[in-house]
């Protein structure tokens, strides 16, 4: 079975990686290609080859769970080496805009509802499948006595919510192609930090380690309580450590070279791994109602980010690349962190990605429990 599921995750990735070079109009997939390809290859090796793709959900997860902890800790080393500065000169329009995008995905998401009372457990489920946020989803099963109907809704709304992510950062990207670009006096960020010090795994472990601890804290602010979780945990603890840059012997500055080798295979078996767990029983069990959910789902993504583009560009007048990394982290996005990096090719997304989720994590929390009131 782990020769079957290696084997899959890495076909995914190869034909990922092909079908992302194709152009498709005026864009390309890129390494988001590796999603599409999954959904199709895990569809189709259960049709065709008879391949047990349920019985190999649970290795699937493992391999999902590993690849967030490569991904996150390089992305947040990476950012970490100007979070200070960036956070310093944008830091409350990036909490605003944080907030924003969860606000208006509650908002869109609540008076969506009203035409759909028999559904109310679903849309609360939906609104962090929409957004991609598995903290979201935590805190509306914390105090709910109907957890598989919103666990229905959030594996209904995720992959629309992870495919508009995607397609709207590429659509965003274009509109920016036809722009002058401004650069705010953040310099060299598309550079990558090239230097002799070898990779110090002892460190990277500690960065690991440290954010898994701090994910599996619960934080309490009167009545609201949540867990950063595991993805939470790793982007705190390696923004916290990388911009410490060294305690006593211990070095926290990495050669982005590799850092953005291990972020990549991070992110394409993180993709993989999503495509692969979901693709057979969404392909096979598709019909007008669930098409209906997840199309409501693209509709809850749409509207957050778009509003938030807007809000970003024209009011806060926040640069080309923080802006999309922001909008990214506002849909507490991972696979969307990754798209928006392929497209830019600049490392200002990250900053603007690592200065935002926090925030939009809170905003999960809060409206979440504030739907939880509101439609039970």
């Amino acid at each position: 079975m782990i020769f079957i599921s290696i084997l899959l995750i890495f076909l995914s990735i190869l034909f990922g990686l092909i079908l992302g070079k194709v152009k498709f109009y005026r864009f390309k997939l890129g390494i988001s290609g590796t999603i599409f390809a999954s959904l199709i290859l895990s569809w189709s090796s259960k049709k065709f080859f008879n391949v047990p793709i349920s019985s190999l959900n649970q290795e699937f997860n493992v391999y999902f769970k590993f690849s967030l902890i490569l991904f996150i800790s390089s992305v947040g080393l990476i950012a970490s080496k100007k979070i200070k500065e960036t956070f310093r000169k944008l830091g409350i329009k990036f909490a605003f805009l944080g907030f924003l995008t969860t606000f208006i995905g509650f908002l869109t998401t609540y008076l969506l509802s009203f035409a759909f009372k028999k559904d109310t457990y679903k849309f609360i489920g939906l609104f962090s499948g929409a957004l991609t946020s598995s903290p979201g989803l935590a805190t509306a099963l914390e105090n709910s006595i109907k957890d598989s109907e919103i666990i229905y809704g959030y594996s209904l709304g995720y992959l629309p919510g992870v495919f508009t992510v995607i397609i709207i950062l590429t659509i965003i990207t274009q509109i920016y192609n036809n722009i002058d670009k401004q650069k705010i006096s953040l310099k060299n960020d598309s550079k990558i930090n090239k230097n002799n010090n070898p990779f110090d795994f002892l460190s990277f472990s500690i960065v690991i380690v440290l954010g898994i601890l701090i994910g599996k804290l619960k934080l309490n602010f009167g009545i609201f309580s949540f867990s950063l979780e595991m993805t939470g945990g790793i982007l705190i603890s390696s923004l916290l450590l990388g911009s410490l840059k060294k305690i006593w012997k211990l070095s926290f500055q990495f050669d982005d070279s590799i850092l953005k080798a291990i972020q990549n295979l991070g992110l394409m078996i993180f993709l993989a791994s999503i495509g692969l767990k979901s693709g057979h029983e969404i392909i096979t069990t598709i019909n007008l109602n669930i098409l209906y959910l997840m199309s409501l789902s693209i509709l809850i993504a749409s509207i957050s980010m778009i509003t938030s583009f807007y809000i970003g560009k024209y009011l806060l007048k926040i640069d080309k690349n923080l802006l999309i990394g922001a909008i990214t982290g506002g849909m507490t996005s991972t696979p969307g962190l990754a798209t928006a990096i392929d497209l830019t090719k600049s490392d200002e997304v990250i900053l603007g990605y690592g200065s935002t989720y926090p925030f939009a994590l809170l905003g999960m929390v809060i409206f979440n429990k504030i739907l939880l009131v509101l439609l039970t």
